[in-house]
């Protein structure tokens, strides 16, 4: 018996709704199905809620209704138990889902039947070090971002790869972004756009007080470090848009790819350019 789990975005209706719908059609195939407890709160259906943990790694397939934030999340939960994740968007933009709200249930029906590709997605994990202890670790399919709080001062930021110090910046902060977050926070920050398949991790500074700082690629498997080499005010490193862990002066992130990858389905006939142009340069 073919096994799911659902997630919804509740503050979308329409996510509700396509929810609902979606999950009558799973269990009318035979399927089990998995709910988040939010989701299954907001379904009226306690009797399929499931916690977070190794049931979650046991599905055949995570299906989401949101936009790019809730999928982002979701697949955190799931990528290193190498769970497939569909994405159907109920957001604004839905650059990384499979599939809009409107088209679910037939798209579903194809995807049900097997006829779907699955895209590998690089991820990130990023390491605080303080005095030589690993203090947390965090993952991310977009980004990890280290930058100022509140407080309207620029924090200095040392960049390296391997022993060799590569830029230094005085800025709001700096992202690492995965090619998946090159359409991201980095692309808004004027980092390049970067085909998802490419190996590599994007060095994109925030605000930098120079006229000739600009992004740097490096390669996926390099050891790319950066230091805080001096902060007047708050600073914090966040996965993904998490909650920020606080970083002191002489903390160092180190960044590199994570030991498993973002699995995606997508239907037959995905292109990364069409959706591209389609969502990012509105033709």
């Amino acid at each position: 018996m073919p096994k799911y789990a659902l997630v919804i975005n509740e503050d979308k209706p329409m996510a509700v709704t396509t929810g609902e719908e979606i999950l009558q059609r799973l269990e009318a195939s035979g399927a089990a199905v998995l709910l988040h407890p939010a989701a299954a709160g907001r379904l009226g259906r306690p009797d399929l809620a499931a916690p977070e943990g190794p049931a979650w790694g046991e599905v055949d397939m995570l299906i989401v209704l949101g936009g790019d934030g809730t999928l982002i999340r979701a697949v955190q939960r799931v990528a290193p138990y190498g769970v497939p994740v569909l994405g159907i968007n109920t957001g604004h933009l839905g650059f990384l889902t499979a599939m809009e709200s409107g088209d679910a249930l037939a798209e579903l029906d194809r995807v049900l039947a097997g006829s779907y590709l699955l895209e590998e997605r690089m991820m990130l994990e990023a390491t605080v070090v303080r005095d030589g202890l690993a203090l947390a670790t965090m993952p991310a399919l977009n980004d990890a971002v280290i930058s100022k709080g509140p407080r309207a001062r620029m924090v200095h930021l040392e960049v390296s790869v391997g022993e060799t110090v590569v830029a230094r910046y005085r800025a709001d902060g700096v992202i690492v972004a995965t090619p998946t977050g090159s359409t991201a926070y980095s692309l808004s920050a004027g980092g390049p756009v970067v085909e998802p398949t490419v190996d590599c991790l994007l060095v994109t500074p925030i605000c930098p007080h120079t006229m000739s700082a600009r992004s740097i690629v490096v390669g996926a498997d390099v050891a790319l470090a950066i230091r805080v080499a001096a902060s007047p005010g708050e600073v914090g490193l966040s996965a993904d848009g998490s909650d920020p862990f606080p970083l002191l002066p002489g903390d160092v992130v180190r960044v590199g790819r994570a030991p498993y990858t973002a699995r995606l389905v997508r239907l037959p006939g995905y292109r990364f350019y069409d959706v591209l142009r389609q969502k990012l340069s509105g033709t």
